[in-house]
């Protein structure tokens, strides 16, 4: 049964287009089946950017597009706690991490995130990221290929570990590769979940060890990194934060920056397919790094969604929400909405060589204001390694073998299948 109860535009504003709320459609069994598109398809089919529908049982407003975003990150209509689906906030965040908080909690724990990861501490990663770079080169030519996904999960790890002034062990690699096995398993069921799971669970002893260290003393920590600066974060109540919530607050500062990789493969994808774009790289051309990390986390698929509840009832262009009401924001079918994005499918950096894009125009790592807001204070990080990446890897010689470098919109997170394979590579 479908009712409409509004007509929107494509815009989601009030229109011509018999499309309103379906509040009895249940939007899950798409979202397993079509991943990252089903969403879009769903918005595409309705010709509007908001709609009503159910998920996992639940009433929600679906939204994409600028005024979504700008809606959906209304404090004074939304709340993140709650909102999240326990075994992916357990999974990739932990417990009592900041991603559940809100209000004035929210942005004291918040402003911890934001000291750590500023430009300086950007630059600082990329610059150690870059000698991991180097000596993997080296490794490369000895053994004859490599793997770069799998090369940048342990440059890019490498590189964060020593940022935060975490002890060298003989375990660091098991410790990296866990990581990237919560990142790769956070949105899917089955197999890689449950290995998810189970590098979730290695990777919080690991890190409890690191943060009782450290507050017994039995760790040497610099006052200021990340390690020294976990250990010692007291909340809004004065008290420090218990020892497992530390350890996931110590793991969401490391994760962000090895999700990194699955960018650098998408770039090195972006520049084989176009290297038009690897030889303007090469030069060193004024803002192509930049406008071309912005290309690639718009155009290939990472986080497909945020999802909140609704503070209170409140009424928003045709649609009534209720209060505890859950909202999801489509990042991909924002970043790949036709009405913002003209030929959202190209690979096209120039949308971004002469202007930044706006808060809630881009939004691979979410919207609005890092400092006050919920968008990824790693995002820094994240545009610094991945130009840098694409930059180092645009003045390599190498050969990509035949092999499958497709990759599939129904797994989330995705990347192609092959890892993408080099081979006869020198400077």
């Amino acid at each position: 049964m479908t009712t409409h109860s509004a007509t929107h535009r494509r815009d989601g504003g009030p229109g011509r287009a018999a499309v309103g709320e379906h509040p009895y459609t249940e939007m899950a069994p798409a979202l397993f089946t079509d991943g990252y598109r089903a969403l879009s398809t769903a918005f595409d089919r309705y010709r509007t950017d908001a709609f009503a529908a159910r998920l996992l049982g639940r009433p929600t407003l679906f939204l994409r597009g600028h005024e979504g975003a700008r809606l959906f990150y209304d404090e004074t209509r939304f709340v993140r706690a709650g909102a999240v689906p326990g075994p992916v906030r357990r999974t990739l965040f932990g417990k009592d991490t900041v991603h559940g908080l809100d209000g004035p909690a929210h942005r004291h724990r918040k402003a911890m995130f934001v000291h750590l990861a500023d430009h300086a501490s950007a630059v600082r990663v990329a610059d150690l990221a870059e000698e991991h770079w180097d000596a993997a080169v080296r490794r490369w030519r000895r053994d004859g290929r490599a793997v770069l996904f799998d090369e940048a999960v342990r440059v890019l790890g490498e590189a964060v570990c020593e940022w935060a002034d975490l002890p060298a062990d003989t375990d660091r690699d098991e410790r990296v590769r866990d990581l990237a096995a919560i990142i790769d398993g956070f949105g899917s069921v089955g197999p890689r979940h449950v290995r998810a799971r189970l590098a979730r669970r290695r990777s919080t002893r690991w890190a409890r060890g690191l943060i009782a260290g450290a507050r017994e003393g039995r760790l040497h920590t610099t006052p200021g990194t990340a390690l020294a600066t976990v250990a010692e974060h007291r909340d809004t109540d004065g008290e420090r934060l218990g020892e497992h919530s530390a350890a996931d607050e110590l793991i969401n500062l490391l994760r962000p920056t090895i999700a990194v990789a699955w960018f650098v493969t998408f770039a090195a994808l972006a520049m084989h397919h176009h290297p038009e774009w690897r030889e303007r790289l090469a030069a060193g051309e004024d803002g192509v790094a930049r406008a071309f990390a912005h290309e690639v986390r718009r155009r290939f698929p990472f986080a497909p969604m945020l999802a909140a509840r609704a503070r209170r009832g409140f009424g928003w262009r045709g649609h009534h929400v209720e209060a505890g009401q859950l909202a999801i924001l489509d990042l991909y079918a924002t970043d790949h909405h036709a009405g913002l994005w003209p030929n959202p499918e190209r690979f096209d950096p120039t949308r971004f060589l002469r202007h930044e894009p706006g808060r809630y125009a881009l939004i691979p790592q979410g919207g609005g204001e890092p400092e006050d807001g919920h968008r990824c204070p790693g995002e820094p990080f994240t545009m610094e390694l991945l130009g840098r990446a694409a930059r180092f890897l645009s003045r390599l010689s190498y050969t990509v073998p035949p092999q499958d470098l497709r990759y599939s919109t129904a797994s989330i997170p995705t990347r192609p299948r092959s890892g993408f394979v080099i081979t006869r590579v020198a400077p």
